[in-house]
């Protein structure tokens, strides 16, 4: 008798493979629990993490609860109270649908969860591990549900073992939450890490007022109104006029319906509003409410619900470039620059009190543009030959008696930069330029966390830090980047630092962050003796030709095959 190749899984296996779509990570399982939270009519969520949610994640609301036979059921697959029929996938007006997340996260962690529904005498408590349920009890509770999470993926080592380290972690479960914060302005949403309030977003009136919270004051305060409605579309928010901006681009945030999304599409639509007014590398503060009728968005696209398809997407993306557009035409959006002749008579640089830059460095002066080099003539090596001139004012062109070499400036001088920092770091003497004036570094949650992670790299490099209550100050920067905008600067430092490469020394990559800010950039005309000495710098590194992203520095062009294909043989 042939044995069937096809069979039935058993319901174990089927809700971790359901699992492995729905629960990623820690980040996951928040977002999932905090929308159930939201779902069932809470006022007040708490979110308890520990070890960045690995370890411990406990979401207690004051919503409808639920009684004994509902929360049994609610940790079958399938089993929700938000639909019903068929019918109700057209017109889906609640976070969650599918009825699988609570099972899911159930199926990869230990949980304990207790609820007790509005106007019953006593709660309910359900205690298991691995989506099996080994106790049942009744107990005294407050309205509401709490479900606790501990040792996620305890039954999954696979998906353990990507986790990523708990500052990355937590960055990646505060967001989730603040995009829900900024979608339902009633409710009180706070969060704690290891016992420390790290998010704390009491109930608005406004969205003015929630943002305030959450990025700062100073931030919202200069954040554009958006207002249009149209077709029965409906867009409304808050976007940043085009010289505020920052390095990253998950302070973007889309809403559809209360539901934060993450929709290419919708992204690109608000970086096309600003297109002609930010570099490439900058983007805004900006929070799209878009509402439509239910009929027109499906959100039933995948399990993480984080996606939605339009039914007419061309008329919603004209109506946030068109709402966009208008606020950024105002009057005043962008400040005026002053004249030279109205510029205030020369002021000494942030820091120039504290003595001059020391021999070695990479800039000098403060008038202008600044000097690429100010050390005196030193003896220049010769394994790069010699300076022949320029080319679109960004590759410098050497010859030697065998080779023509195209360098680019730019990953050139970050070598030159990068070794003589990791120099100096590995022998403890990093050279600062001290702030006249701290700078306050009010950066979102996971911004913050990150920067916590980083603290100590970073002032091996020549940074300083000072607490001041629950905020961070910058007190001063490596002397190289004496010229950057602080804040600009350290928003850029967190996003370049948030996904550290794997095995990469945590070190060199913020010693490879530092010498791209402070390395001559393309398109900058040098005199030959900054050439000269830039070739020279570079012929003595450990690494001439690559620069510490892994970038080629130089294009070399051997003279014996330039003879070949001219065919001159004497």
């Amino acid at each position: 008798m042939t044995v069937g190749r096809i069979r039935k899984l058993p319901e174990h296996l089927i809700n971790k493979i359901a699992a492995g779509e729905v629960v990623e990570r820690p980040a996951s399982a928040v977002k999932e629990l905090v929308e159930n939270a939201l779902d069932a009519d809470a006022r007040t969520v708490s979110v308890d993490l520990r070890d960045g949610g690995a370890a411990l994640i406990r979401v207690s609301d004051d919503g409808i609860g639920m009684t004994a036979e509902e929360l049994e059921l609610a940790l079958e697959r399938h089993a929700t109270s938000k639909i019903a029929a068929d019918a109700d996938l057209d017109a889906i007006a609640t976070l969650g649908f599918r009825g699988e997340a609570l099972p899911a996260i159930c199926a990869v962690a230990r949980f304990v969860i207790t609820s007790r529904a509005r106007g019953a005498a006593d709660g309910t408590r359900l205690a298991g591990a691995g989506g099996e349920i080994a106790q049942r009890l009744a107990v005294a509770a407050d309205t509401g549900t709490t479900i606790e999470v501990t040792d996620l993926f305890f039954n999954t080592p696979a998906r353990l073992k990507f986790l990523k380290a708990v500052t990355t972690e937590l960055a990646q479960s505060l967001r989730p939450v603040t995009q829900l914060a900024l979608a339902h302005l009633v409710v009180h949403l706070r969060v704690t890490s290891n016992g420390r309030s790290v998010l704390n977003a009491p109930p608005a009136k406004e969205l003015r007022d929630r943002v305030g919270a959450l990025w700062g004051w100073d931030v919202a305060g200069r954040l554009l109104a958006i207002d249009r409605h149209e077709h029965a579309i409906s867009v409304r928010g808050l976007a940043s006029p085009p010289d505020l901006t920052r390095g990253g681009r998950d302070d973007v945030i889309t809403l559809v319906n209360g539901r934060p999304v993450r929709d290419p599409a919708l992204f690109q639509a608000v970086l096309q509003a600003y297109r002609p007014l930010l570099p490439r590398d900058r983007f805004p503060f900006v929070v799209l409410s878009v509402t439509l009728p239910h009929t027109d968005v499906d959100v039933n696209v995948h399990p993480t619900k984080a996606w939605v398809r339009f039914r007419h997407p061309r008329l919603v993306h004209e109506m946030i470039g068109a709402a966009l557009g208008e606020a950024l035409r105002r009057r005043a959006v962008v400040p005026g620059v002053a004249s030279v002749s109205d510029a205030p008579t020369s002021t000494p640089a942030i820091g120039a009190h504290s003595g001059a830059v020391e021999a070695g460095s990479t800039f000098g002066g403060d008038a202008g543009q600044a000097a690429l080099f100010a050390e005196p003539t030193a003896t220049y090596a010769t394994s790069l030959g010699r300076v022949l001139g320029q080319v679109q004012d960004t590759f410098i062109v050497a010859a030697s008696d065998t080779e023509v070499f195209f360098l680019d400036q730019h990953a050139a001088h970050e070598r030159v930069i990068f070794e003589r920092l990791q120099a100096e770091a590995n022998a403890g003497t990093p050279v600062s330029q001290a702030l006249l004036f701290g700078e306050p570094l009010d950066l979102a949650p996971g911004a913050g966390a990150q920067l916590g992670r980083w603290r100590a790299p970073l002032e091996r490099l020549g940074f300083a830090f000072d607490e001041r209550g629950d905020s961070v100050v910058l007190r001063a920067v490596p002397v190289v980047l004496k010229g950057e905008e602080p804040r600009r600067l350290m928003e850029a430092m967190v996003d370049e630092l948030a996904g550290p490469k794997a095995g990469e020394p945590v070190v060199d990559r913020a010693l490879a962050f530092v010498s791209c800010r402070a390395a001559i950039k393309a398109n900058t005309p040098l005199a030959r003796e900054e050439m000269e000495r830039l070739l020279a710098e570079l012929s003595a590194t450990a690494t001439p030709y690559f620069c510490p992203h892994g970038r080629p520095t130089m294009s070399r062009i051997s003279l014996q095959d330039v003879r070949r294909e001219v065919r001159r043989i004497w």
